[in-house]
């Protein structure tokens, strides 16, 4: 089944310009393993930013990664991944109370990603979670899932 997934304008022309990259480059004999579909599959063998092990979540304390521009949140409901680039210029958004806050022109958002005051009017983009080889836990920027996707480790 195909699902519609929306995207802000920069994740498209950044996954365009990625497209473009890829193309230039030519094939490769390396195989492809297809990511999966929803949090919670086994992470393919590269291209999953390792986001440690399960056990050193918290409940309601977002950790951020500065490699992958994400945060990984524990509710109720488990583990879910989002990035940390606010959705109206991109500036890295940071944890004040129970929200996170953009410093450049203050846009508040839930600790699920949700607009709570703008300039911002599109929510944070979840991506989708795996588990690596390693029992730890991975995180596929390149993969956009639903913001009620969660992992249960």
């Amino acid at each position: 089944m195909t699902r519609l997934v929306t995207i802000s304008r920069r994740h498209f022309c950044t996954g365009l310009a990625g497209c473009l990259a890829v193309a230039a480059c030519g094939s490769s004999d390396e195989p492809t393993i297809d990511a999966p579909a929803r949090s919670g599959g086994v992470c393919p063998t590269t291209g999953a930013l390792d986001v440690g092990p399960p056990s050193t979540f918290t409940l309601n304390t977002p950790v951020y990664f500065a490699s992958g521009f994400v945060f990984v949140v524990r509710d109720a409901n488990g583990l879910y991944a989002l990035t940390a680039r606010c959705p109206h210029q991109g500036f890295t958004t940071r944890v004040q109370g129970n929200d996170f806050i953009c410093p450049r022109h203050g846009s508040l958002f839930s600790f699920d990603g949700a607009v709570l005051t703008g300039p911002a009017t599109a929510p944070l983009v979840h991506y989708a979670m795996c588990t690596l080889a390693s029992g730890n836990l991975g995180v596929l920027t390149s993969q956009i899932v639903p913001d009620t996707d969660r992992l249960n480790a």
